[in-house]
């Protein structure tokens, strides 16, 4: 995904004097997808949502894939540095002479590239790998590291549930887990893939891997419920119009109704939420998390927000920075301390956001909290959220 660089918007984010919240709200409960969560009141009116997982379609997953060898490249790092990382990540003596194995390192113009035997990589404990692979992560070229597969900890259960694959390489997949913030992230595909002789198996390991976790969110409507608040709140303004005659139908009902909040939306993200983008689309129609979001109003999207100066320019212009309670609609930006963006999405109310977590058209439109955005980009120190309004 394209990230928006501290030339283009630093200013905009660090000199505006606007909020910064760092870290995630509290949560409205302890995270499972078997119990439905209330949220906080607030003018969104009664907010209650459950747990999903999401998986691409069967026609996704590429026939024959072949995962790419171990390979981990250490830019402007010396013999020694490497042997410093070791230490470091708490490699024992045999691990740190095999990475140090003239037969696995080559020697380039910008470092050093090792290509790691299996048995090393197999042997580095959860903690050790974590140090390792985090350290990759923040060096380039090393994208299995880079952009791993990941799902919040707490929720870990839900990766694999009921994903109908052999015990055995669940147990592999597992043992090569680490943890990344509050996210456990696997990397070594290449380590479990040759070893499945099923392809059925194969492929579903990769659709497994692929999961998602997405709300259902709903906000229940009765005979006590403020209609004219909450048409306010979901129509922004823009469309109460739209939304007020089917919520007070909805209030009319004797014991009250829930509406799932997609309902609620304006066109562009009913038509795009717990969807996949095409993957046969070319590179420069790519539908990122800026595009996304610069969208969410617009009827039909404007193809231009997947061009990063422009929606720099448009940012600049149109939008301002939020000073209160962010409302539904408001754009959300994920950013390190020197304002590089990482990630945008919508806000919806209390934690929720309308987000597109990628580029990768294996990756769909969700809904999702803040705590899980930054458990699928975690940064120490976290990510802080700014937040910024279009302009009237």
């Amino acid at each position: 995904m394209p990230r928006l660089t501290a030339g283009g918007i630093v200013a905009l984010l660090l000199l505006a004097g606007m909020p910064a919240r760092g870290g995630a709200a509290d949560p409205a409960g302890p995270p499972s997808s078997a119990l439905m969560h209330q949220c906080r009141p607030g003018p969104w009116g009664e907010m209650e949502y459950s747990r999903i997982v999401i998986e691409p379609p069967d026609d996704f997953i590429p026939a024959n894939y072949v995962a790419p060898p171990s390979r981990w490249n250490f830019p402007g790092f010396t013999p020694a540095q490497l042997e410093q990382l070791g230490r470091d990540a708490g490699l024992d003596d045999a691990q740190r002479q095999a990475l140090q194995d003239p037969a696995i390192m080559d020697r380039t113009a910008e470092g050093l590239a090792l290509r790691p035997g299996d048995e090393l990589v197999r042997s580095l404990s959860a903690e050790s790998r974590a140090r390792l692979y985090n350290t990759l992560a923040r060096l380039p070229g090393n994208p299995l590291q880079t952009e791993p597969f990941r799902f919040r900890a707490e929720i870990m259960d839900e990766w694999f549930k009921d994903c109908d694959l052999p015990a055995p390489i669940v147990a592999a997949v597992r043992s090569l887990c680490y943890r990344r913030g509050s996210a456990l992230a696997f990397s070594d595909l290449g380590l479990v893939l040759p070893q499945i002789p099923a392809a059925a198996d194969r492929a579903r390991l990769l659709k497994t891997l692929a999961r998602k976790s997405t709300l259902l969110l709903k906000v229940r409507i009765g005979p006590g419920s403020d209609i004219d608040t909450i048409a306010e709140y979901w129509g922004n303004g823009r469309r109460r119009k739209d939304v007020k005659p089917l919520l007070q139908s909805l209030s009319r009902h004797p014991g009250g109704m829930p509406i799932d909040v997609v309902h609620l939306l304006p066109r562009f993200a009913r038509a795009l939420l717990y969807t996949y983008p095409d993957p046969d689309a070319p590179a420069e129609m790519a539908r990122d998390c800026h595009w996304t979001s610069m969208n969410f109003f617009n009827d039909p999207p404007e193809a231009r927000f997947a061009d990063i100066a422009y929606l720099k320019d448009i940012l600049i212009k149109t939008y301002a920075p939020v000073r209160g309670a962010p409302t539904m609609g408001d754009l959300l930006m994920l950013t390190r301390a020197d304002g590089e963006v990482i990630h945008s999405c919508i806000y919806l109310g209390d934690d929720i956001v309308f987000s597109k977590n990628g580029q990768s058209a294996s990756v769909p439109w969700t809904l999702t909290t803040i705590q899980d955005l930054q458990a699928f980009y975690p940064e120490d120190p976290p990510l802080q959220v700014r937040m910024f309004r279009l302009k009237q």
